[in-house]
């Protein structure tokens, strides 16, 4: 009996040490196809970061072959140019010792030599420079004179009396010849027919009332034959 229970004893443990044997056999052949795995895929995650990183590198040198050609079209460009500019010029320039030809002065035309036929005075109230009633009845006439007569001319002198100061009576004598030179014109005479137009400021004169003083000259010129 007690031979048979040792034999049953032996083969339970050589059962279990064999059990436990087989069990880590496989257990180790599953991790080590596991790790085997592991290192495969890091291996081609490897080479797939290594193979962008080539391409990276590749693009980078063609950009760096572009750039190189760029710079050396640019210094053969630069050569070229200053290789013109050093060569002396041919182009003839003017002796300094001729003197430059002397422009002749433009021939002036000739003045039409004008008589006096008549002078109408344009009235104005005291300080003003615009027309009334009066100084409109008086250029009527002399619109009237001017289309009936193509080849008349006429001049404008615009005085005013003493009263106040020499520069205010200046500008006013010249306003009012402008109103006269203006109202003409309105009325289809032209501008070219008003041969001098100026203001002179005031009358000195006592023999000529302040009234008189206050207007506008205006003197009817034809052409001398």
């Amino acid at each position: 009996m007690r031979h048979g229970t040792r034999l049953t004893i032996v083969a339970a443990t050589l059962s279990v040490v064999v059990s436990s044997g087989c069990a880590t056999v496989e257990w180790t052949e599953n991790l080590f196809a596991k790790r085997q795995v592991e290192v495969e895929e890091r291996f081609v995650r490897v080479e797939t970061d290594v193979h962008r990183q080539g391409e990276r590198i590749d693009r980078v040198e063609v950009r760096m072959g572009h750039l190189d050609t760029r710079l050396t079209e640019t210094h053969d460009l630069v050569r070229g140019s200053l290789a013109q500019a050093s060569t002396p010029s041919t182009v003839a320039r003017p002796s300094t010792s001729e003197a430059p030809p002397r422009r002749s002065a433009p021939e002036r035309a000739p003045r039409v030599a004008r008589t006096l036929v008549g002078v109408v005075n344009v009235p104005f109230a005291f300080d003003r420079a615009d027309l009334d009633p009066r100084a409109e009845a008086a250029l009527a006439s002399i619109l009237k004179e001017l289309h009936q007569n193509p080849s008349m001319t006429i001049d404008l002198e615009g005085t005013t009396d003493a009263v106040g100061r020499l520069d205010y009576n200046l500008r006013l004598s010249q306003r009012r010849v402008e109103a006269v030179k203006g109202w003409l014109t309105e009325k289809g005479v032209e501008p070219t027919r008003v041969v001098g137009s100026k203001g002179i400021g005031p009358v000195a004169s006592v023999a000529v009332t302040d009234d008189v003083k206050r207007r506008v000259m205006i003197k009817l010129m034809t052409s001398a034959e």
